[in-house]
């Protein structure tokens, strides 16, 4: 060991008296000062323009943007340029006969050079580390260990980089050969992650070998042993290479001998990654501070009661859009979505189908079997693995899913839809795939959707109807994909109705008649939970329903004066003493409602009553005649007219058979309509509110909470003087003293 830090701190010695090390030093800490200040005063300028900031700590160091991100991409062109010299200045003055004949071991001189440059790299992530405190004295509850996770991941990618440098060093004696060697194999192990995706046994070969995105669960939160493993097995690797070769150069060996050897490296290397890469194997560390990168609690919860084990089928139809998620080329990232369910379900499994079957928007100019051609060309699936429609047919009805990529979780004998979403995100996330893991486990929350009298529907795309919100396939935060089962009711099965979480009546274009009252009367009285949804016209259908329970909905529609909307459009407040209620929102939420009514509250019910939204009484009044905007200016009548702070939502309870009892009435029908959800102007939380208001009935068994704590680092504590000073420091003294320490250190050498 002595002497392999002798060899260390003579290697050190030289690269400190070249000026090459401390050109590299001075140039990444500028590179990641400026990554930093320029970030920084990006984002107070935002603050300044009063836009919300979230986890700066993540912001400034991880991310598409952060340091330690772009730091990557630096090292790549650096560390070639530290390591070329190590064994070429060697061989190619003569010294390694010196080294060959001196009592030092192979393995020795390797370890040693290599054990330099390793210390040389921790320069690099003190440079790193030394942000710490600059972002402490900048932004507010800086996350040390998230940012130490991250520079633990860049560390170990620069001695990745050593050691094969260091390797290409050895085998030749021209410094420019060894460094654009190896920057050639650092450029083939970071794309060749890219190659051979389509293909099975190829796949796993190629990511494994590939140093690209490695560091990117270190940086962005996440520990995993397979990682820290793989940097190590690269830096075993070529640092044995290294060994051999010097050894190679001192004693003949025959070429059996040879490849018998390099092959048992080589398989031993992928034998041990490839175990590593086994989920029962991994272990995590989340360095986040409140553990983003883990499930939540309820998550890991609901996973302990599996007793069995998941299997996931995705049934991808190559000629639907939605097929380049699940094509082979894309099948890595594609099970990747799904780590932080392997890590506590390692027992996991994930199939896939292809398929093709007609979709929504065929091409006349093309025929099913054409566009199958292109799909499985451009997809790289052989024609043979995609079945038939007929052969899918057979076994699963992917109709109903409107033959677009979807996934089935099986387990035991219960099979339920897991589906991809079209919005930005496109993968279901954590709270999508708990709520339907849950529901394999228990009872889904059931929604009735009355249809005796034409109330809103839940199958029809018409803007009244209420199919995107309650029945949206392949929308986020729909019923059916947050747990829910959402089916019309008609009261003439009164069967149906029993163990429901929730009968909604919305709307109904005509009065029940007395069976129906009865038996809707009788479903309250056993203490069913019910929603009352209300347009004007509808109101006196409702009413008779509501007068036993002492509420009722306001004869006359509501106008709210506007400079930028039509008085009907109606935005209102929630009640302040909501904040403790399942119905708490942040301060400036409001609900929009297109048309509505108000809702009149009685004393003498036992009910407790809970207005949810007021109506601005500074700016809102009723009027009972009928109005035609699109002729009428309506201005208020001061006279004739009086404004009001009328309640617009309101919540009931009573306890009836030993459980709470919850109604809820909406003056407004329209407010979770197909339109409504496409709204967005004025900003609002309608469809927030609907789903809080179903979880609550549903007694917030679905959707499963996944809610984290709200990040801390959220204001910057500089202004751009400051920062502009800060540029100073970071970018000038700081560098001038680096250089001033080289040309001490320079000139001492020389007068010695």
């Amino acid at each position: 060991m002595r002497k392999i830090q002798k060899i260390a701190q003579l290697e050190l010695s030289l690269m400190f008296f070249s000026p090459s090390a401390w050109i590299v030093l001075v140039v990444f800490f500028v590179q990641t000062g400026v990554t930093f200040t320029d970030l920084l005063y990006k984002y107070e300028t935002n603050q300044q323009l009063g836009r919300p900031l979230q986890v700066l700590t993540k912001i400034l160091f991880a991310g598409e943007d952060g340091i330690l991100t772009v730091a990557q991409q630096y090292l790549a062109l650096y560390i070639p340029l530290i390591t070329m010299g190590l064994m070429t200045r060697e061989t190619h003055s003569g010294s390694i006969k010196l080294l060959y004949s001196s009592p030092v071991k192979t393995s020795e001189i390797i370890f040693g050079k290599f054990l330099a440059v390793a210390v040389y790299n921790l320069l690099l992530a003190l440079v790193l580390v030394s942000f710490i405190p600059v972002a402490y004295a900048t932004i507010e509850h800086v996350d040390v260990w998230f940012v130490l996770g991250g520079v633990l991941g860049v560390y170990l990618l620069m001695c990745a980089y050593a050691a094969i440098g260091l390797y290409l060093s050895c085998l030749t004696q021209y410094a420019v050969v060894a460094v654009v060697s190896t920057f050639a194999v650092l450029a083939f192990l970071n794309f060749i992650g890219e190659v051979g995706q389509a293909y099975d046994f190829v796949r796993e070969i190629t990511y494994w070998l590939s140093l690209r995105n490695r560091t990117d669960a270190f940086v962005n939160g996440l520990l995993v042993s397979q990682n820290v493993l793989y940097f190590l097995l690269v830096i075993f690797l070529f640092l044995t290479l290294s060994i051999w070769w010097l050894k190679n150069q001192r004693r003949s060996s025959s070429l059996t001998q040879k490849t018998m050897r390099y092959g048992l490296l080589i398989v031993g290397v992928l034998t041990v990654g490839y175990v590593s890469n086994l989920p029962q194997w991994n272990v995590y560390v989340d360095t986040t501070r409140f553990k983003d990168r883990t499930l939540t609690p309820n998550s890991q919860k609901l996973i302990g009661q599996f007793t069995e084990p998941i299997r996931i089928t995705t049934y991808v139809n190559v000629i639907h859009y939605s097929a380049q998620y699940g094509a082979p080329e894309n099948r890595i990232k594609d099970l990747k979505r799904f780590d932080s369910y392997r890590r506590f379900m390692p027992n996991l499994k994930m199939d896939y189908v292809y398929y093709y079957d007609s979709i929504p928007y065929m091409s006349p100019k093309n025929t099913i079997k054409q566009m199958l051609q292109k799909a499985a060309k451009v997809h790289k699936i052989a024609l043979e693995d995609i079945k038939s429609p007929e052969e899918i047919r057979a076994f699963v009805n992917l109709k109903a899913e409107n033959n677009r990529l979807v996934r089935f979780i099986h387990y035991k004998d219960k099979t339920l839809p897991l589906r991809m979403f079209d919005d930005i995100y496109v993968y279901p996330k954590e709270k999508d795939i708990s709520s339907v893991l849950k529901t394999l486990l228990e009872q889904p929350g059931k929604v009735g959707v009355l249809a005796a009298n034409g109330e809103r529907s839940i199958k029809q795309k018409g803007d009244e109807s209420y199919q995107f919100l309650l029945k949206g396939l392949n929308i986020r935060g729909s019923l059916i994909n947050s747990g829910f089962e959402v089916f019309p009711i008609n009261l003439d099965r009164i069967n149906e109705i029993e163990p429901l979480d929730v009968l909604l009546i919305s709307d109904p274009v005509k009065a029940y008649n007395s069976s129906q009252l009865q038996k809707i009367n009788d479903y309250i009285q056993k203490g069913g939970n019910v929603m009352f949804a209300a347009e004007a016209s509808s109101s006196k259908y409702l009413n008779t329903i509501l007068n036993p329970l002492g509420v009722q909905f306001m004869q006359g529609s509501l106008l709210q004066e506007s400079e930028d909307f039509s008085p009907d459009l109606i935005q209102v407040s929630f009640v302040d003493s909501l904040k403790t209620t399942p119905f708490q929102f942040y301060d400036q939420a409001k609900m929009v409602h297109p048309k509505a009514i108000g809702i009149a509250l009685s004393e003498s019910s036992e009910f407790t009553y809970t207005p949810i939204t007021l109506t601005n009484k500074q700016t809102t009044w009723v009027t009972k005649q009928p109005v035609d905007l699109a002729t009428q200016t309506v201005v208020f009548d001061s006279v004739h007219q009086q404004k009001i702070a009328a309640p617009i939502a309101v919540a009931l309870t009573r306890e009836r058979n030993k459980k709470i009892q919850k109604i809820v009435l909406v003056g407004d029908a329209d407010f979770m309509s197909n339109e409504q959800v496409a709204r967005n102007s004025p900003r609002h939380v309608n469809i927030l509110f609907a789903q809080k208001m179903f979880k609550w009935f549903a007694n917030n068994r679905y959707p499963v909470a996944t809610g984290r704590p709200k990040s801390i680092d959220n204001v910057i504590l500089v202004d751009r003087d400051q920062i502009n000073g800060l540029k100073i420091i970071l970018l000038g003294v700081v560098p001038l003293i680096i250089i001033s320490l080289q040309a001490s250190l320079l000139i001492r050498r020389f007068r010695k």
